[in-house]
């Protein structure tokens, strides 16, 4: 249940902050720098000790990696307004982007303001007050996101301070997580026991929360690995500029003449710009892209033009279990039951109300953070960016700002292609064939669910979500890179010699495709011998499919520390059960060709085996087999032909006219 919350909330975010999908500056001590926006002016103050750090002084011949992580996957700090550089606290704690939803707010008055405001939101929508009902909802927003808005020249209306690590991931298992020690005490359970709210001890549990590069560590060492970090709510153009004075840095600490770049979602734009503006091709060994935002999401775009659609037939239909899709596959069944419910509001009523709060919640509250954030503008498909540019950007010192990114990211292509002509490694990873978001009307994109897959492929040409390429499509280079499934070219890619494809890869589930698209991820950065994804590829296919392996690695896991002697005292028929599904499991993930359904089989065979040898570790508290697995596809069969049915005698709307 935990898991779904967080899912749940993730996806809220990123339709509302554009999101997937989390201290301070420390004591001299540990030599941790806060760094205030804008990046340079901290760059231009900062002291580093650039001694080399590494046994290998160099020459051991593995490459540093620097990971540029995705959204809200800093930690940052908001400011107050009296220009002291204390922090912007609530009880105590203070509002971070980053660690944990319930920090990003003033959680508890946004929560006492709901409670208020029921009695008044439910009249307001039975009496059909639009406008009232409107303004309740615009306040309750406003609430959540006033210390997060920007003004109109690009500047923020308060400054903030992002918790950076000048030194390795080794070094960041020494230094404390200050967010960990600022949520002691902020929680009670229901005996009245103060808990801490997260779990980041140390900055080094942090940033594994983010991205685990466990074997990444485990070939170059955790010395060779480091962590940029910045506001996701910032200026990208400063933020790439003060990337290569990190990479100077890390030289320094390593001894290596050059760095490996992994360039994760937003750090994507970040990564297009440092290519575009600042890169020293002798610092750079390897670049990866993964399910990056080359070009923008149209998610965004429409969100920022309020381009969402409430009165569409499919309401009524699959609008929301694919939108609970994204949410967790295993609550689709409650997407079904809901399209069946709401029928009971009149249609008139429900959209008018629902396309009332979304366009206002955006241009009054939202628009406050998307339309002056420039590092949101670089998020904007370039072919949107013109139009909306002259629509919504008020001030000419942001537009200089935005105009400068936009001409990077139409130029992104060619700069691809120039790098990799003269020598330079670049990968790219992503994502197709689920759709957007179901509420906008660019959901048919062919995505990763946040970001079309023709942004994250630097210009693969792709079917709309569901579809293959029409018949009279002619494919590129004689159809050479055409996926096997026909829903993809990855002939007019930047790179297509050197882009793979993973059909059903959620960027809300990359975190967890540790053994899938993670590791091939670590594999392009180390790997010297994986030179492109046709032939000399390591065995990972330029065209491959998700699977979610989280699960089962920790169940073969638990086996494998079981004691022999446990093992022996279980009946001959369970033994040979566990053994069975254990062979089964290892076999499937040392597969290349990955698939989402043999792998979900094998981990139900052995947590089943697991549950009835009573040896799973939190096996009181588990749910039975039937529970975990059979309830929720049978739960999705029959509420969907519940939905159909329904669908089917009454059409897509509501039943007033029927009673």
């Amino acid at each position: 249940m935990k898991q779904r919350f967080k899912r749940t909330i993730s996806l809220i975010l990123c339709l509302a902050l554009v999101l997937s999908t989390l201290t301070l500056g420390a004591s001299a001590k540990s030599g941790k720098k806060a760094a205030v926006e804008p990046a340079d002016k901290a760059a231009s103050q900062r002291v580093v000790d650039h001694d080399c750090k590494t046994k290998c002084h160099g020459r051991c011949g593995h490459t540093p990696v620097i990971i540029v992580p995705g959204i809200m996957q800093s930690q940052v700090y908001v400011q107050n307004k009296e220009g002291t550089g204390d922090l912007l606290t609530v009880d105590g704690f203070p509002i971070v982007e980053g660690m944990d939803m319930a920090f990003m707010f003033d959680t508890e008055s946004v929560k006492q303001d709901v409670r208020k405001m029921i009695l008044p939101l439910f009249k307001a929508l039975l009496l059909g007050r639009k406008a009232e009902f409107t303004d309740l909802v615009c306040e309750i927003l406003d609430k959540c996101f006033y210390s997060h808005y920007f003004n109109e020249d690009g500047t923020r209306v308060y400054d903030v301070q992002v918790d950076e690590y000048w030194y390795s991931l080794e070094e960041c298992k020494k230094h404390p997580e200050k967010s960990y020690n600022y949520a002691k005490g902020y929680s009670k359970d229901r005996k009245g026991n103060t808990l801490p709210t997260t779990k980041y001890q140390t900055e080094f549990d942090f940033i594994m929360r983010q991205v685990d590069v466990s074997s990444c560590a485990d070939v170059i060492g955790w010395d060779h690995l480091y962590y940029y970090a910045y506001s996701s709510f910032g200026d990208t153009i400063s933020i790439a500029k003060r990337l290569n004075e990190y990479i100077q840095m890390v030289k320094d600490q390593t001894g290596h003449s050059k760095v490996d770049l992994v360039f994760i979602s937003l750090g994507g734009t970040i990564g297009s710009t440092y290519l575009s503006e600042f890169c020293n091709p002798n610092d750079i060994d390897r670049v990866v892209f993964a399910a990056a935002a080359l070009d923008g999401s149209y998610l965004l775009s429409s969100l920022m033009n309020a381009d969402l659609i409430f009165d569409d037939p499919r309401l009524y239909t699959t609008m929301l279990p694919d939108l609970m899709s994204i949410v967790d596959p295993d609550m689709v069944w409650l997407g079904y039951l809901l399209s069946v419910l709401i029928r009971v509001v009149p249609q008139k009523v429900l959209s008018g109300f629902l396309s009332d709060v979304a366009y206002e919640g955006i241009h009054r509250v939202l628009g406050r953070l998307m339309y002056n954030c420039p590092s949101m503008w670089a998020l904007v498909p370039s072919a949107e960016y013109p139009k909306m540019a002259d629509e919504l950007i008020k001030s000419s010192a942001l537009r200089k700002k935005t105009d400068r990114y936009y001409k990077i990211q139409k130029n992104a292509k060619n700069t691809l292609r120039r790098l990799s002509d003269n020598g330079m490694d670049i990968f790219v990873i992503c994502g197709y064939d689920l759709p957007l978001p179901s509420i906008l009307s660019c959901y048919a994109y062919s995505s990763d669910n946040i970001i079309q897959a023709a942004s994250t492929s630097c210009g693969a040409t792709v079917a709309p979500y569901g579809e293959k390429l029409r018949e009279s499509y002619k494919p590129v280079k004689g159809g050479k890179y055409l996926s096997p499934d026909g829903k993809v070219d990855a002939g007019t890619c930047a790179l297509p010699d050197r882009t793979w494809f993973i059909k059903g890869q959620s960027h809300l589930t990359l975190q967890n495709a540790l053994h899938d698209t993670i590791e091939l991820c670590i594999q392009l950065a180390i790997n010297k011998d994986i030179t492109d994804a046709l032939d000399q590829n390591g065995g990972y296919m330029q065209f491959n499919n998700y699977r979610y392996t989280k699960t089962l690695q920790g169940l073969l896991r638990d086996y494998e520390n079981l004691p022999a002697e446990k093992l022996e005292k279980l009946p001959e028929q369970k033994r040979n059960a566990l053994a069975a599904a254990y062979e089964n499991g290892t076999a499937e993930l040392a597969k290349m060709d990955w698939d989402y359904d043999r792998m979900y089989e094998c981990e139900k065979a052995m947590y089943t085996a697991m549950y009835r040898a009573k040896l799973l570790t939190n096996q009181k508290t588990a749910d039975t087999p039937f529970k975990k697995y059979a309830l929720p596809r049978d739960a999705e069969k029959i509420t969907r032909t519940w939905s159909k049915v329904t669908n089917d005698i009454f059409g897509p709307r509501d039943f007033i006219p029927f009673f």
